[in-house]
């Protein structure tokens, strides 16, 4: 529908630019023939319409040419004169019909070449969402993560694993920019953390590690940040390591003497990927039934909504705490609701990943 009105549009300027030539031709003046001047709307016929319509429209122009212009007395001049026009406005149609064809055939050709590309980034999507684990029950705990790509394909990675019958590790991600160029890696920091996540002692040798691979295989310009952490089932003992990444939120609504008390895990080393000997260090901490620990990454407190606000981490306290004692699955949807109802009708600018572990 939009193609005919523009079709439409453009063939009403070319019948008002004849119009105004002849016009101007027989009325404004009336010595010197502007015949030439019907080249234009035959040129722009040409772009838009089919070659017999063109042509058409040169016979019309050339019989106006001679209808408004000066009064030519010899036959002979006559003859010429519609000869020369009418072959000029025929050479223009054709070349321009030629031009017309080719510019159609190159947007074809981009159009095929962006369904490929739409088409192949669509399954590198689906492949990289099938990736990413499914909601994870253990005994002691219950582990859920949601996220919401700002394009196709994103560029946070998160993931939950068993290393042995006792440990469950669990990593949040957050590779600069976003789309195809940041999502290439996220396959490679999966291999990478599952290869040597039973070989290395903790989250630190972890990160150290993966810091090392990472600056021989990307550019400068390329860092990441991310938080690593080793639950040890039995004895709830939560032992991370942090690149530079967001302070997860852990909320006591155990056992312990601090329930109720939001506190963020704070600690942290350099972003990967960019030191030449950057260090990274464990802490531990001791968790309670009930507890609940929540990684996100900067697409949830910094989305905006239409006034220019950020949904901030105040908010993100808030919803863990008043839904804390929920499913860990019930709250990941809680904040993902609340993010996407906050930012109303604003585009999602970055990644949103969000991952929580509750202690049962």
């Amino acid at each position: 529908m939009e193609k005919h009105r523009v079709l439409g549009l453009l063939n009403f300027v070319v019948a008002t630019a004849v119009a105004a030539v002849a016009y101007t031709d027989w009325v404004i003046v009336a010595d010197v023939s502007l015949g030439y001047l019907y080249v234009l709307p035959i040129a722009l016929s040409a772009l838009v319409n089919p070659l017999p319509f063109t042509l058409g429209l040169g016979v019309i122009c050339t019989i106006l040419s001679d209808m408004f212009g000066p009064p030519i007395i010899s036959l002979q001049w006559r003859v010429v004169h519609y000869a020369i026009y009418l072959a000029s406005f025929l050479v223009v149609g054709f070349f321009v019909t030629a031009i017309a064809k080719q510019r159609d055939h190159m947007a074809e050709e981009i159009r095929k070449q962006r369904d490929e590309y739409e088409r192949d980034l669509a399954q590198a999507a689906q492949v990289q969402h099938r990736v990413l684990p499914q909601p994870l029950t253990l005994p002691g705990i219950e582990l859920a993560a949601e996220m919401k790509t700002a394009r196709l394909l994103g560029g946070d990675y998160y993931d939950f694993f068993p290393v042995s019958d006792d440990i469950v590790d669990v990593v949040i991600a957050d590779v600069s920019g976003k789309g195809s160029a940041a999502a290439l890696l996220m396959p490679s920091l999966a291999v990478a953390l599952r290869l040597r996540a039973r070989e290395l002692e903790g989250p630190a040798q972890v990160i150290k590690d993966l810091d090392e691979v990472l600056k021989k295989v990307t550019s400068p310009a390329t860092f990441v940040t991310m938080f690593y952490a080793r639950f040890h089932r039995v004895s709830r003992v939560l032992q991370y390591a942090s690149a530079g990444h967001n302070p997860p939120l852990l909320l006591r609504s155990g056992t312990g003497q601090a329930i109720g008390e939001t506190m963020q895990l704070e600690e942290a080393g350099p972003i990967l990927g960019i030191l030449p000997s950057a260090q990274f260090f464990d802490t531990s901490i001791t968790l309670e039934p009930g507890d609940l620990l929540t990684l996100y990454t900067d697409g949830v407190t910094e989305q905006e909504n239409e006034q220019g606000e950020e949904f901030s981490v105040d908010r993100l306290q808030e919803i863990v705490r008043r839904q804390g004692t929920e499913s860990a699955a019930a709250v990941v949807a809680h904040v993902t609701e609340a993010v996407a109802t906050f930012a109303g009708q604003k585009e999602q600018a970055d990644d949103l990943t969000i991952v929580v572990l509750k202690v049962l």
